[in-house]
């Protein structure tokens, strides 16, 4: 997905969104200086291209009895049981996140469950999936930063404005021309 495409309006939008997907458009509008029309449009855009795939919600996994957090490693092999293994991993409703990995080991799973019971439960069922060569299961002690959103890079309007040596601002005039003003007299 080419990102060229997004201005800063976009780019604000999304980070808004990702701070608080329930925004209404008049409220993101309020914050972007568009109309409530306009910003329903380009969310609709948006959602269209694929930019936004999705709205959700963020929950304590510890109001859900899921406190313990863990990663697992594992070191495949490749055999008969592997593409049916890994969509089997993909479906597993324990395994929040995996992803294939280059480097020592093939897969990297982040899993939240009840208790280390649960968690060897779901090593058990990860082995009977995929043919396993080695596994390595990290238990996390407390999360210091969990699920933060995407940095979208929102440069705002008057940081194109530059000030250089001389005092004087430059910056992009008319029909995009740079322009040199003289200082403000302060």
């Amino acid at each position: 997905m080419p990102t060229a495409n997004l201005d800063a309006i976009d780019r604000k939008i999304i980070a808004l969104l990702q701070q608080d997907g329930r925004m209404t458009n008049a409220a993101l509008a309020e914050r972007v200086g568009l109309t409530a029309p306009s910003v329903f449009e380009r969310v609709r855009k948006l959602e269209q291209r694929g930019v936004i795939q999705r709205y959700t919600v963020q929950v304590d996994a510890a109001a859900l009895d899921k406190a313990l957090t863990a990663f697992i490693r594992v070191t495949l092999g490749y055999d008969d049981r592997y593409d049916a293994g890994l969509r089997a991993l993909r479906d597993d409703p324990d395994i929040l996140e995996c992803y294939s990995v280059a480097g020592e080991d093939c897969l990297i799973i982040k899993t939240r469950v009840e208790d280390t019971a649960a968690l060897e439960a779901l090593v058990t069922r990860i082995r009977s999936q995929v043919t396993v060569v080695r596994s390595v299961t990290m238990i996390a002690l407390s999360a210091i930063k969990e699920g933060g959103p995407l940095d979208v890079r929102v440069q705002e309007p008057d940081a194109a404005v530059k000030q250089p040596a001389n005092g004087h601002r430059t910056g992009r005039g008319h029909r995009g021309r740079l322009r040199a003003t003289a200082p403000t007299g302060k």
